[in-house]
């Protein structure tokens, strides 16, 4: 599906000249600035803007206007031939300022007489330093040059405004823009590069029909803003390009249908095919809506998620005083051996050297029993608060059958500070067998380990017993689970409050659609209650978007993503393949997880994950796809994830957190515990989408099936991309009933628990 080009837009402004008539061709168009190199530190100082909302919010914005005026533009009417630099409140302004060229050049030459220059540069500290220092000896300490807006509410003193240009709304509306060239291949050079190539394009088009009023795509979008970021020299090219000063339009907004926006995009796009031959809209350029950063909430106490695991608790008695054991019952090499295991026969169904019992703020009595011939092993606590009370009884059976009873041997307190690992999670708890806290399943994390007396009931009973453990396997603890049960789908029509149902706007103009939408529920493993969160599916045109919501709070997001968003892999240099996520529609899918800080990361898939024919041969890399996470320096980190299927189950998983598809089950690690909400939520889109897809291709073995996906096609047609009621982007590939070949080398160990 197609997706919308910038609201930015051009018209001719009064200022005239004559221009140069020698220009008849695009890559003849004046641009006297180096601009690749100045995109890159645009784009630098828009992101650390974006790490830093504080500067934008309303009273912080119309203090920095109030600087920006009262002490930047007469700081820099004096140092203007200087190389200095504002600080980042004061940038902003300034850059909103200089994004309204012709405004621009009318205020500077009405306060000072003169265009005020910029030049764009990297903000290094010792340029930071230098203009610091010249600002203190004009403004003697009177206004400090950098503020702190995150602990400071500033009080704007009385003050009237020479300038005419609205800066607060300008601000406001340039605030959204970083988002929709955030991503990393707008670093790229070679797409920058091509991105100039069709700036000088747009340039020409307009050139040849003056009354057009022409709408960009991103690409050629954030190139016309840098150029602007240089006021004397974007003034003097465009005279001499189009024999007037291109007002960049930021004000129209409505992307309605008919609307100027709207029009003018259908328009443009018409133009430009006309003239080049080629299509406008390019992979990777287009609208990407606004960021869910501080839109969607966060969670700060996971404690709904740790009540309602359930941990399995083993009892065993050592012959020697190592502390190291697995729930196998056979140590590490040379050490320690069970001597006595206890088995807890539940519906007639024994867990080997194992008891049940349940942590957690249920209803229902913390209990776990076992027995192993004559011994049996019996916990008893206070459920309302675990912490204070985990008693473990050991006891002998007696008497004689239909009479036996048990008789206590003795009684163990468990140590609170033990108890705390499990139930206040911190960090990893770590096993005997493991220094890291990354455990090999099995081995136990102790919450009690006590040598025996000589004189113990025990050593009497069995001879060869030296020690009494309490231990719950490490990567149980380690690891919480959830399950997914899906709700029915029924068809919803959308109001105009859909926003707070998707969780973003990359789709717009949604009201009165309608859509396919079910809530789905997150439970307890091992319980019908309570609800730990909701996620809401919504299909719309072949588009998933999934919310993870709770009591109408939306914590992450996962929905699908196209060629609108992602570049095509050859529209990047070939040496930036690693940090730059690409995507080949026709062979490819992607979803994008969105949380409070906005992308959390992308996963992608080949479409043919589940169809390699059994006369192919197969790699590792063909039952794998990557989720690409987005660290806070801007960086991509990938993450593996692997496609197993082991005794019967189709397990999918990376190192933080797997699924098992036989009982949509979906398992974190503690450690990605700030990242289960989007885990989660992730952890639901791929149940949904693998679930489908392997039933499309495997459900009907002797037809054809038809496997719906969305391809990299755009038409001609399309007026603003992302317009629902426009977009035409939906492809079949005819995919015949094939036989997977399941790798035979395991991937390294998943996030998975027992279930």
């Amino acid at each position: 599906m197609a997706s919308t080009p910038s609201s930015s837009t051009i018209s001719a402004a009064a200022s005239q000249s004559p221009f140069n008539p020698s220009i008849t061709h695009p890559s003849q168009i004046i641009i006297s600035e180096n601009l690749k190199p100045a995109v890159y530190d645009h784009l630098a100082y828009l992101k650390e803007i974006y790490d830093h909302p504080e500067y934008l919010q309303k009273q912080s914005r119309e203090y920095a206007i109030y600087r920006y005026e009262i002490f930047w533009l007469p700081f820099l009417a004096e140092n203007g031939e200087l190389d200095v630099i504002p600080p980042l409140d004061i940038l902003f302004i300034w850059h909103s300022h200089m994004l309204a060229p012709t405004a621009y050049a009318s205020d500077c030459e009405r306060l000072f007489g003169r265009i005020l220059p910029n030049r764009v540069r990297p903000r290094t500290e010792q340029l930071m330093k230098f203009s610091e220092q010249l600002w203190i000896k004009k403004y003697n300490r009177t206004m400090p040059f950098e503020l702190d807006y995150s602990t400071n509410i500033q009080v704007i003193p009385p003050y009237t405004s020479k300038i005419k240009y609205a800066l607060s709304q300008a601000v406001e509306r340039q605030t959204d823009f970083y988002y929709s060239v955030a991503l990393n291949h707008y670093k790229d050079p070679d797409f920058l590069e091509e991105a100039i190539k069709r700036y000088k394009k747009f340039i020409y088009l307009k050139r040849l029909n003056p009354q057009l009023y022409v709408v960009p795509m991103y690409d050629i979008d954030i190139i016309w803003h840098t150029h602007q970021l240089f006021p004397e020299v974007y003034r003097r090219d465009m005279i001499a390009n189009l024999q007037h000063v291109l007002h960049h339009d930021d004000t129209t907004q409505d992307r309605t249908s008919n609307s100027k926006l709207s029009t003018s995009d259908h328009e443009t796009r018409h133009k430009w095919f006309e003239l080049y031959g080629d299509r406008l809209p390019k992979n990777g350029c287009m609208y990407r809506g606004k960021t869910s950063k501080d839109f969607y909430q966060y969670v700060t106490d996971f404690s709904f998620l740790l009540e309602c695991q359930r941990y399995s608790i083993f009892v065993q008695f050592l012959d020697n005083n190592s502390s190291t054991i697995a729930v196998n019952g056979r140590g590490n090499e040379n050490l320690s051996s069970t001597v006595v295991s206890l088995h807890d026969h539940v519906g007639a169904e024994p867990l080997p050297e194992q008891l049940f019992a349940q942590i957690n703020s249920s209803d229902q009595e913390l209990f776990a029993r076992g027995s192993s011939g004559n011994v049996e092993a019996h916990f008893e606590a206070d459920f309302s608060d675990l912490t204070t009370q985990l008693v473990l009884k050991i006891q002998q059976k007696a008497g004689y059958w239909p009479m036996n009873y048990f008789s206590s041997l003795e009684e163990y307190q468990v140590p609170v500070e033990k108890l705390y690992s499990i139930t206040n999670f911190i960090q990893p708890v770590k096993s005997g067998l493991q220094a890291d806290g990354d455990d090999a399943p099995g081995t136990l994390y102790y919450i009690f380990n006590k040598a025996l007396d000589p004189s113990s009931p025990f050593v009497k009973m069995i001879p060869k017993a030296r020690r009494l453990v309490v231990g719950i396997p490490a990567i149980d603890i380690n690891t919480i689970i959830v399950r997914y049960e899906a709700a029915d789908y029924e068809d919803v029509i959308l109001g105009q409050n859909y926003l707070t149902q998707l969780g973003t706007s990359f789709l717009f103009n949604l009201e009165t659609v309608k859509v396919r939408q079910a809530l789905h529920s997150i439970l307890p493993i091992h319980q019908e209650q309570p609800t730990l969160l909701n996620v809401r599916h919504t299909i719309i045109n072949d588009i998933d978007i999934f919310t993870a919501t709770f009591n109408s709070a939306i914590f992450a997001s996962c929905h699908t993503l196209n060629w609108s968003q992602l570049p095509l892999p050859n529209q990047i240099s070939s040496n930036n393949h690693n940090s730059i996520i690409t995507l080949e529609p026709e062979k490819e899918e992607a979803l994008i997880i969105k949380d409070h800080h906005g992308d959390w990361g992308i996963v992608k898939f080949s479409k043919d994950l589940f169809t390699a024919s059994l006369e192919e041969p197969t790699t590792d890399q063909h039952y794998q796809f990557s989720l690409y996470r987005f660290q806070p320096d801007g960086q991509v980190a990938e993450e593996i994830i692997y496609i197993d299927w082991e005794d019967d189950k189709w397990l999918i998983g990376s190192d933080n957190f797997g699924i098992e598809m036989n009982t949509w089950s979906i398992s974190v690690k503690r450690i990605a515990l700030n990242s289960s909400m989007q885990y989660i939520c992730l952890g639901a889109a791929l149940i949904s989408r693998f679930d489908t897809l392997f039933t499309q291709i495997f459900g009907k073995q002797d037809e054809e099936t038809d496997v719906i996906a969305t391809e990299g096609n755009y038409n001609d047609n399309d007026l603003l991309a992302n317009d629902i009621g426009k977009i035409s982007v939906n492809g079949s590939n005819g995919t015949n009933g094939m036989k997977s070949t399941i790798s035979k080398n395991k991937p390294p160990q998943m996030a998975m628990n027992n279930v």
